[in-house]
């Protein structure tokens, strides 16, 4: 699948298997397009959807050692917001263009805030989405320049009040760790434009050490390559 990423000096920069995934987070929310809202019902929060998808392997019974206090300071969790089907379908026709030789879209790059207003959710459905978490509480950090993300702080009890999903002291490995027991839930309203939600836990991304044998040339031998991580990423987010 193609992908996009932010370039050394801020460009978009297109390839079909990046193995990391790079984001940047904006000073401040209003970040979005002009583009139709698709945020089309009233929200109504007896109407709730579930965000399948986002609850760690490790969150079982197993390794449940109870719920954390409702006070616990969650910093930074990350809303992850989806782009219109016309500002997708327009994004993959952007993307062809810009690999085709003779093309005026070839290689012109765009920087993430000029994504995000060609192709972004639109700048109505991200304030709907922002006022509906100031509305529980939590505080809004900034919305990413792309518009795909917003960055959002709260409380445990904050997040089981208004995400529907507890979070939970674990004991994996002989390590403590927290994380939420049940997939999150949004009002229906908001599902058009939000994908997911990320941090509601503590797992960090584990190295994946690739040792490779040193090679010996008339005399002179290669270290051994051993990234400090591998990361899969189906999409891309900026």
């Amino acid at each position: 699948m193609n992908l996009l990423a932010i370039g050394s000096k801020g460009r978009i920069v297109l390839g079909c298997a990046l193995t990391f995934a790079f984001t940047v987070t904006a000073a401040g929310a209003g970040q979005g397009s002009a583009q139709q809202s698709v945020i089309t019902k009233k929200l109504d929060e007896t109407r709730m959807v579930r965000l399948v998808g986002n609850v760690r392997p490790e969150a079982n019974a197993q390794n449940d050692r109870g719920a954390v206090g409702d006070s616990l300071q969650l910093q930074h969790l990350q809303l992850l917001l989806k782009r219109p089907a016309d500002g997708e379908a327009a994004l993959s026709a952007y993307m062809d263009r810009l690999q085709t030789p003779g093309n005026p879209d070839y290689h012109h790059w765009l920087t993430a805030e000029e994504l995000g207003a060609k192709y972004g959710p639109s700048n109505a459905d991200i304030a709907t989405v922002t006022a509906w978490l100031r509305m529980h509480g939590f505080q809004v950090n900034g919305v990413s320049p792309s518009g795909m993300r917003i960055d959002f702080s709260g409380t445990a009890g904050q997040v089981i009040e208004s995400f529907k999903t507890e979070i939970h002291h674990l004991q994996v490995n002989g390590k403590e760790h927290f994380a939420n027991m049940q997939d999150p839930q949004i009002p229906e309203a908001l599902s058009p434009v939000v994908a997911g939600i990320t941090s509601l836990n503590d797992f960090k991304p584990h190295p994946m050490r690739t040792s490779i044998a040193p090679l010996t040339t008339k005399g002179a031998s290669r270290a051994a390559v051993s990234p400090n991580y591998t990361v899969n990423a189906s999409y891309q987010l900026v």
